[in-house]
């Protein structure tokens, strides 16, 4: 029985399903939608961890909660294979929660903030729109300048999918300079701690993410740079970590590549760089969750 027409559009539903309006269609529940922005106190309690709409929601606009979603089982999936094969300790598991719900609370109000402007923009059309003069031109295309922008970042977001960042990680070694910021469109690539590792092309065709491996990559730009002592602490302590040399005056190297050395982590997130190792093993039990503070 349809209790409520306005709430169940059924021709439509015939429409789609190509039939006329003979065909039974019957409503048997309806639950109404209320647009939210939801994040979880907590993504993890002991051995128990949430991902993707479990531990976030808010309203779906070009699958911001999928890719969020994704990269918390990017991150959260390298952690546990990391302490399961028995390289890192059980502490490197408290990363999770401290660097993906920073990130989940800043893309749920990108997203909510867009959702907002959106429902202004169709339910307040200004005065004059339909005004045949210079007047109502520019009006029509002031709006049309605002929904445009809009709608940019909210397909083209490549600040959200790339410009995050983990600035409060323990498994991070930070140094003196932060990321640089970014907004749902906005993306500027960096090597600052914690950030996204820059993409580049190798020489023969190759993207540099295709050659760094599943575990931890070093990324050697200076050829003088000494990375033995960063692979034996490596090796001693079982951390999968492999070495790509990468020539500057050959491979499509980005200027925000500033230093000699780069580690890579599993999640393509930066973990160190530097062009020197001071104490290579402090390094490595840092970013395989065993520093202590």
């Amino acid at each position: 029985m349809i209790v409520d027409a306005r709430l169940s559009n059924l021709q439509g539903i015939r429409d789609i399903l190509g039939v006329d309006a003979d065909f039974p269609v019957e409503m048997i529940a309806k639950e109404d939608w209320i647009g939210r922005r939801l994040v979880a106190d907590r993504f993890r309690l002991g051995r128990m961890f949430i991902a993707g709409d479990a531990s976030h929601l808010w309203v779906p606009y070009a699958g911001y909660g999928m890719n969020a979603g994704i990269a918390d089982g990017l991150n959260l999936s390298w952690l546990l294979a990391a302490h399961i094969r028995g390289w890192a300790p059980e502490t490197i598991l408290d990363a999770y929660e401290a660097e993906r719900k920073p990130i989940t609370e800043q893309v749920s109000r990108f997203a909510m903030g867009y959702a907002e402007s959106a429902i202004r923009e169709r339910n307040t059309l200004p005065p004059g729109i339909e005004d045949e003069t210079p007047e109502g031109e520019a009006i029509r295309q002031a709006l049309g300048d605002r929904v445009t922008a809009n709608n940019v970042q909210q397909f083209a977001c490549a600040g959200l999918n790339y410009g995050y960042y983990y600035d409060a990680s323990p498994i991070v070694a930070y140094d003196c300079e932060g990321a640089p910021g970014y907004t749902m469109y906005d993306y500027t690539p960096s090597t600052a701690p914690g950030a996204r590792v820059p993409h580049f092309f190798l020489a023969d065709g190759r993207s540099v993410y295709d050659v760094m491996g599943q575990g931890f990559a070093l990324l050697v730009l200076d050829n003088q740079a000494d990375v033995a002592a960063m692979v034996d602490a490596a090796a001693s302590r079982g951390v999968p970590l492999m070495v790509v040399p990468v020539d500057r005056a050959l491979d499509a190297v980005p200027e925000c590549y500033t230093h000699g050395m780069v580690l890579s982590r599993p999640d393509f997130h930066v973990a160190w760089r530097g062009d020197v190792v001071a104490d290579a093993g402090a390094l490595i039990d840092r970013v395989r969750g065993g520093a202590t503070d």
